[in-house]
């Protein structure tokens, strides 16, 4: 059985994990749009 302070690890974890997902998203989105616009 996984007591508290490990499970709260592991959700905070998983969170860290999301985040760069999305900072790493929004970097990728940025430079497509700069190619777009350059496009354009």
């Amino acid at each position: 059985m996984l007591g508290y302070s490990q499970i709260h690890t592991e959700i905070d974890t998983m969170e860290a994990e999301r985040i760069n997902l999305i900072g790493s998203t929004l970097i990728d989105l940025s430079a497509r749009a700069v190619d777009l616009r350059r496009y354009l």
